[in-house]
């Protein structure tokens, strides 16, 4: 009996997931927050099969999930933006998601992005998933979408310089012929 190689050794090592980070001083971080605000334990997971971002599961104990696929200023900010659903689930119920004053908690700790940053292995899924691809006429960048636009669009990048371009359709998936 023997076990059949899926991938070469270069495959492999390319495939081969990155190190999480500092989960360490992320849960320390947490720990200092909760004690300032009164918050219940959390346990917090760097995790290779999130894309980007995070997420909580509310407890007991909390568990925070951060993607290792990010940089460890990255993992930092994401963490503070679960920590703030943390506070707001504790003083106003779970159902206050991203709302002005979530945003506002977030604010105070610290949090700049509103959306989770565009790493690697984000961009492969979301190519993999890609069904139509459009194109921009005036800077020839592409997009990748698994749904049509619905209309003409134009690039969202050229139309910030003044510089309107309208996105153009290259790729979309094959028909699918039935036999009579």
């Amino acid at each position: 009996m023997f076990q059949l190689e899926l991938f070469s050794a270069e495959e492999f090592e390319a495939r081969r997931p990155l190190p999480p980070g500092d989960k360490d001083g992320l849960q320390k971080l947490y720990n200092q927050i909760a004690a300032t605000h009164g918050l219940p334990p959390a346990r917090v997971e760097v995790t290779m099969r999130r894309a980007t971002g995070g997420m909580i599961r509310y407890g007991p104990p909390h568990v925070i999930r951060v993607s290792g696929h990010m940089s460890t200023e990255d993992q930092r900010e994401t963490l503070l933006h679960e920590t703030a659903h943390a506070i707001c689930h504790a003083r106003w119920g779970p159902e206050e998601g991203h709302s002005k004053r979530f945003w506002e908690v977030a604010r105070q700790l610290g949090v700049r992005r509103r959306s989770a940053p565009l790493t690697e292995q984000l961009k492969a899924v979301r190519q993999a998933n890609a069904r139509y691809v459009y194109r921009c006429i005036g800077c020839l960048s592409e997009w990748a979408r698994r749904k049509p636009f619905r209309g003409g669009r134009l690039c969202a990048a050229c139309l910030r310089k003044g510089h309107p371009a309208r996105l153009i359709l290259v790729r979309r998936p094959a028909r699918k012929t039935v036999a009579l």
